[in-house]
């Protein structure tokens, strides 16, 4: 984590204040204060001049890459599907049905 090398008064202040509403809600309900918790941490932390992250943000834009070069789209050819007949009239019905197909005579 990084410092702010001045910090002022106020955020100081501000601080100060942000914890001691916190109090206040956790005094009233426990609930809504731990549900609000991480809020209030956050600007605490962020009103005394420390930046959490800061330091991840910097490292990840040293690891920026040149950007990769777009490759043409080549189309697919179909593929060939090999010839093959189809039932059609009884062969298709026994084809489709559920049971074995009568005896004819």
């Amino acid at each position: 984590m990084s410092v702010i090398s001045h910090v002022s008064r106020e955020s100081k202040a501000t601080a100060v204040v942000l914890l001691l509403a916190w109090l206040a809600v956790a005094a009233l309900s426990v609930t809504v204060a731990l549900i609000a918790a991480p809020a209030f941490a956050l600007f605490f932390v962020l009103s005394l001049g420390f930046f959490p992250g800061e330091q991840l943000i910097v490292k990840a834009r040293e690891l920026v890459s040149r950007p990769r070069e777009w490759s043409r789209p080549v189309p697919i050819a179909a593929p060939v599907l090999p010839f093959s007949s189809r039932p059609v009239g009884l062969d298709l019905a026994f084809a489709l049905a559920v049971r074995p197909p009568p005896v004819l005579q």
